[in-house]
């Protein structure tokens, strides 16, 4: 059984852990922003898993007590930008390919009641645009193609293209999962 819960300050080394997987291939990532070990430097977990900080959420997914997945919703609390949220960092492992899309579909479920309760009606996100399996994923949970940022990130001496994808709540989101 997969248990989704808020990851909290004390879960901060196997959260590192579970990214740095994520950084070196071994798991499923599609919303992911960390590329190298660098990158995971400048991400302040601590501050990410904070209860003092309340623009973010970051869920974990369990089984057995062992990480299996995790997705961060950014959510500002400003009066302008409360209506949309962004999530990032969606990253999951399982051992075969119907473990990791149950897994996935699970912390989207979550994501999407979060959404719903905070009433956010926007959901943005972005994928390298080589994440040919992330982007099937979200198409097929209704998001649409907003455009392609060229050169969205660089490292070292590389840049890295990202699709941004999009989101419209409606009344009957939580049906995509049932």
């Amino acid at each position: 059984m997969t248990d989704i819960r808020y990851l909290t300050s004390e879960d901060s080394s196997i959260y590192r852990a579970f990214l740095l997987k994520g950084i070196h291939k071994e798991l499923e990532v599609f919303a992911w922003k960390l590329q190298n070990d660098k990158c995971l430097v400048e991400l302040n977990i601590q501050k990410l898993l904070s209860s003092q900080t309340s623009d973010y959420a970051v869920l974990g997914a369990f089984e057995q007590d062992e990480l299996v997945g995790a997705a961060t919703l950014i959510h500002k609390q400003k009066y302008s930008l409360s209506h949309k949220a962004i999530m990032e960092n969606m990253c999951v492992q399982g051992h075969d390919d119907d473990s990791r899309d149950h897994i996935s579909k699970l912390l989207m479920r979550h994501i999407f009641q979060i959404c719903h309760d905070k009433e956010i009606e926007i959901l943005l996100t972005s994928l390298i645009s080589n994440n040919i399996s992330g982007k099937v994923f979200f198409s097929n949970l209704n998001f649409d193609t907003l455009f392609l940022e060229e050169h969205a990130r660089k490292y070292e001496n590389y840049y890295v293209d990202e699709h941004w994808l999009i989101y419209y709540f409606k009344d009957n989101d939580l049906e995509l999962f049932n």
